[in-house]
């Protein structure tokens, strides 16, 4: 089974994102019971917000991100200062950013 975003009208909506594996409406069963269940949490960060992450991971890090784990990294930066000192906050960066350079620079031109 599928969740989808859906409209008013029940038509799915439509979604944007720079990265082409978030740019979808819907979502797999198992997200969908993490969230009714409390264990997980979805939060939204703006395309800037990205490539902003996807730039100071790879800046100060060496560390080329992709496009959708840059997401992550963009969200880490804002729940970080909210955390306490002994709190831990991993992010999980599968996948290859060397893929989504080319694309970034062309947003950044």
């Amino acid at each position: 089974m599928l969740s989808v975003l859906l409209g008013e009208e029940g038509q799915p909506q439509k979604t944007y994102s720079i990265a082409a594996g978030l740019d979808y409406p819907g979502i797999g069963l198992e997200h969908s019971h993490l969230k009714v269940t409390g264990r997980a949490e979805y939060a939204t960060v703006t395309n800037e917000e990205v490539l902003e992450a996807f730039q100071e991971l790879s800046r100060t890090e060496g560390i080329i991100p992709a496009l959708e784990r840059a997401h992550a990294v963009a969200y880490a930066k804002k729940l970080a200062p909210t955390m306490s000192r002994d709190q831990i906050l991993i992010i999980n960066l599968s996948g290859r950013g060397d893929k989504d350079v080319e694309q970034v620079f062309q947003m950044l031109k």
